[in-house]
């Protein structure tokens, strides 16, 4: 497997980091999102929208994504959230 983890013992323990019975290290969770073509970011996030805006975000253009993040903030500010 791509993530250095053996086949046989991939599936199980995937299964276990994602269900919090095992926890896995930065540099294997770092291994899996690369693996998985995703960013490590992504793994990180509260909600699957937040995990789909990384995503997103990271197939973009540094400048694009400093597009997207202003729209972004701009929206947030209308809606009354508050600032981080």
């Amino acid at each position: 497997m791509a993530a250095g983890i053996a086949a046989e013992v991939a599936r199980t323990r995937i299964n276990r980091y994602e269900h919090a019975v095992n926890e896995c290290d930065l540099r294997t969770a770092k291994r899996l999102a690369d693996a998985l073509g995703m960013p490590l970011a992504a793994f990180f996030a509260e909600t699957d929208e937040v995990a789909d805006a990384i995503q997103a975000l990271a197939k973009l253009s540094v400048e694009e994504q400093r597009k997207v993040v202003a729209e972004l903030q701009l929206k947030a500010q209308r809606s009354g959230a508050p600032s981080p």
